[in-house]
């Protein structure tokens, strides 16, 4: 903006040269002893049209009329020398009309490419508008099918998690009792002690499940997420590996939000354990909280392995996993996802192969 200010600026000034040289010369010479005095009165139009528009060229046009007069009026003076007064009269009609009919031609030249210009700016601001739209009707037919494949996920996991989540209890309470009576060997002690981890995993498992399958029942309350993630930092250092650095940022003063805090407490220590999974043995981890335009901005952050452009977008679909058979369910992120767009929030991912990750949760700032 600012530099066609100075371009504006530097047009009016080379036009207000001309036109000024121009009225110089009139004045010393007069009109009728110039052979080339309709060229030097067109020139300055020209550039007016050009460089300043319609309105440049009739204030032009305007300051023409002083000039011509001058130059009448020192061609009469002239004429007691022995100049023909006709003679000065026809000098001055010349530029006069020329300087008209050139101001009126590129009055409507310049009218023209305005109008071109102003069609092409509509034409330009009803593409962005299309844009936009077809924009958000693809953004909402994903919202769409991911709604609809959660809520199909969430029919089948209602019907078998709670059963399943019963007789899974039931054998790690027989795992349990066995390993503690006496008389065993330890080698089968070492099988219950798998048998009871692997049906606490599978207690988990069901947990997701359900966070997925129920729509109206979460527990939603106002809390402050910097003191749930200040709460959760302690447990969420104890599952990197110490060659993990592990930091946390956060905005001075509360960070209001309303939603269920037990899913927003499941969506952060998920998020921790998919990023231990990327780092491995060493790297970074950060959680930083930002208030900006009314939002709660959670950025959780690994400088791990990254994930490709087409990973990522498909992130949030259940069932999606990369890691291998048996170490992923693909539920954990479905599962945050649901958590975050039922308290009118939403998430969003950045990341590239070898640069780590970013998941950026934003949730609207509740009243304190």
């Amino acid at each position: 903006m600012q530099s066609i200010v100075i371009q504006r600026l530097v047009a009016v000034f080379l036009v207000a040269a001309g036109v000024v040289l121009l009225g110089v010369n009139v004045w010393r010479y007069g009109l009728a002893a110039q052979s080339d005095i309709i060229v030097i009165f067109i020139v300055p139009l020209l550039f007016a049209g050009l460089l300043l528009g319609r309105s440049g060229v009739w204030v032009t046009l305007a300051c023409y009329m002083p000039i011509l007069s001058i130059g009448a009026w020192v061609d009469s003076k002239d004429a007691v020398g022995g100049l023909d007064v006709g003679r000065a009269l026809s000098a001055l009609a010349q530029p006069l009309l020329a300087a008209l009919i050139v101001a009126l031609i590129l009055d409507r030249l310049v009218a023209k490419v305005e109008r071109g210009n102003r069609l092409n700016h509509d034409l330009a601001e009803v593409c962005t508008r299309l844009e936009d739209e077809i924009r958000e009707h693809e953004r909402s037919h994903m919202q769409l099918v991911h709604s609809q494949r959660v809520d199909a996920l969430g029919r089948l996991a209602s019907g078998v998690a709670h059963d399943f989540s019963n007789l899974l209890a039931v054998m790690r309470g027989y795992a349990y009792h066995a390993e503690r009576a006496p008389g065993g060997n330890e080698e089968i002690r070492g099988y219950l002690h798998d048998m009871k981890a692997v049906t606490q995993r599978g207690q988990q498992l069901v947990s997701k499940l359900l966070t997925l399958a129920r729509s109206d029942e979460f527990a939603v309350e106002t809390f402050d997420a910097g003191e749930v993630v200040e709460l959760l930092l302690p447990l969420m250092r104890q599952m990197f590996a110490p060659g993990v650095a592990v930091q946390m940022e956060q905005s001075a003063g509360p960070v209001p939000v309303r939603l269920d805090r037990t899913g927003f407490e499941a969506v952060l220590l998920n998020m921790a354990k998919n990023a231990n999974d990327a780092l491995g043995d060493s790297g970074e981890f950060r959680l930083r909280i930002t208030i900006a335009d009314g939002e709660v901005c959670v950025q959780v952050e690994d400088t791990g392995r990254g994930m490709s452009a087409e990973t990522a977008a498909r992130v949030f679909e259940p069932f999606f996993s990369t890691k291998p058979r048996g170490q992923g369910t693909g539920i954990g992120l479905a599962a945050a996802y649901r958590v975050v767009t039922e308290a009118g929030g939403r998430i969003e991912v950045e990341s590239a192969p070898g640069e780590g990750a970013c998941f950026s949760i934003y949730l609207p700032l509740a009243p304190s």
